[in-house]
């Protein structure tokens, strides 16, 4: 289990160390079993040694290499008439691809996203969520609801098909969201089932209250602080905003979370029952310029979909 970039870390030096361990028996086993190849595969080393050292006496240089070949003709006969497999020395990974670094030409592995993903998941338990809130669940009849004309349901129809589609590029583009409405209307639902989604294509998920959010960050609180994860996760939810208890440190924390994955070009959601006039009178400006001009607002109506979850959930 992860819990942080460091139980990550941790996790690749235990298979280094374990895979070297295993390599190391398998080659003290063959040379147990047959002393000659230590020798020889000495003998092999030293050569190269001597080539490197006498690399400016082309003549010894030249004999050293004569007498590297002849030894390695030696070698390959042996393990032939032995049924030895030239393999014994070779290094073992867990991951060929990254050869248990997490890391393929600066970019992240493939299995190190797997750990990273599974840390976020024990970070905010968005898993648990998720097996009910996923598109898969999505009842579009819940936005034809009695007194809706079809212009609603139209509308959302059409806005979940570019989310979808947003969601599918996310590897070019990151995208960023803001979901308003009264409560109940399917914000904090909506959101969910893009994480899912976002999970599929194998990105990490940070869901998050904002109360619990500025909980974590607290500088007398004994937990876990969030902040690097929202910062490093590629995709963090930040659900209810405006639910926070509001004072110049929230503000200014929230302002840096929004700011910092607008710069470093990471997905972001936001849902809030606060509408932009009621936004301005509770955050910076410069954080609901950003909000108005840079997260693409989605506003839902209708029902409380608390009071009738099988309308929208088959």
């Amino acid at each position: 289990m992860y819990n942080s970039y460091e139980d990550i870390k941790n996790e690749y030096e235990k298979i280094r160390q374990r895979n070297s361990f295993i390599v190391s028996e398998r080659r003290d086993k063959v040379y147990r079993d047959y002393p000659e190849l230590r020798e020889m595969d000495h003998k092999i080393f030293s050569m190269f040694v001597n080539i490197v050292k006498s690399r400016d006496d082309s003549d010894k240089a030249e004999s050293f290499m004569q007498e590297l070949e002849r030894y390695k003709a030696l070698r390959k006969d042996f393990l032939k008439e032995h049924g030895i497999e030239d393999n014994y020395r070779e290094a073992q990974y867990t991951c060929k691809k990254c050869k248990d670094t997490g890391f393929v030409n600066g970019k992240k592995c493939s299995c190190y996203v797997e750990k990273e993903i599974e840390m976020y998941d024990n970070i905010s338990n968005f898993r648990k969520y998720i097996v009910s809130d996923n598109f898969a669940n999505l009842n579009m009849d819940y936005y034809r609801q009695e007194g809706y004309s079809d212009k609603y349901y139209n509308y959302m129809d059409r806005s979940i098909e570019e989310i979808k589609a947003d969601i599918d590029d996310i590897d070019n583009k990151p995208f960023y969201y803001r979901f308003t409405g009264p409560p109940g209307t399917g914000k904090t639902f909506l959101s969910r089932c893009i994480g899912a989604e976002v999970l599929k294509h194998n990105k990490s998920v940070l869901y998050l209250n904002v109360t619990e959010y500025m909980d974590s960050l607290k500088p007398d609180h004994e937990g876990v602080s969030f902040k690097k994860y929202a910062i490093l996760a590629d995709l963090f939810i930040l659900d209810d905003l405006g639910t926070e208890y509001s004072s110049e440190f929230s503000r200014t924390e929230i302002n840096y979370i929004i700011d910092k994955r607008l710069n470093d070009r990471k997905s972001m959601i936001i849902t809030s029952n606060l509408m932009t006039d009621a936004l301005k009178h509770r955050y910076l400006a410069s954080m609901c310029s950003r909000i108005d001009n840079l997260f693409k607002e989605y506003y839902l109506s209708g029902e409380d979909l608390r009071r009738n979850v099988n309308a929208s959930i088959k």
